[in-house]
């Protein structure tokens, strides 16, 4: 039984790979339809955001993706900003997205184990990340929570009328 398991394990894993530029239309595609609880991404932006990552990874042609930064990163966002000033040593999730016909498939799921094998390989003790209350996102909080991510924190942001729950797991 452990060795089906393995290989189920196997085959999903190799469904994750890099972000390639191939990739690029449908992640900005993704990120439009859910800009509400994410922020506005053009390719100059996605550019910037996945050269200053320690970690861009897609699932399923783009279906899927997280991008995220290491606490001593030199990107700088006012979520970062705060989460510095309570932790050292973590990853941060800066982007999460699901295309709407991907969803449900494991794929988020799938993509932060990854990014926690990859936080625990690198020596970070930490994963932590925020999730909009306003508006809010109920299923993005239930699946953190889920994962084992536990609130630390709430911001609200003025300049974009938004608020946040900051969220971390300890590995």
């Amino acid at each position: 039984m452990w060795r089906v398991r393995s290989a189920l394990v196997f085959i999903k894993l190799a469904m994750i790979n890099d972000v390639l530029p191939i990739h690029h239309a449908e992640i900005l595609r993704n990120n439009l339809a859910f800009v509400d609880w994410l922020s506005p991404l053009d390719h100059v932006g996605l550019f910037a955001l996945l050269a200053a990552s320690c970690y861009a990874r897609q699932i399923s042609n783009g279906a899927g993706v997280l991008i995220g930064f290491t606490s001593d990163s030199a990107y700088q966002s006012k979520n970062l900003t705060w989460l510095r000033a309570k932790f050292a040593n973590f990853v941060y999730i800066d982007r999460v997205i699901i295309g709407a016909k991907s969803q449900g498939r494991g794929y988020g799921r799938l993509l932060y184990e990854d990014f926690e094998a990859f936080a625990h390989e690198n020596g970070y003790t930490r994963l932590v990340c925020e999730v909009n209350t306003k508006p809010d996102n109920p299923g993005s909080h239930l699946f953190h929570q889920k994962l084992g991510f536990t609130p630390c924190g709430d911001m609200g942001i003025a300049s974009t009328n938004k608020c946040v729950r900051y969220y971390e797991k300890q590995i």
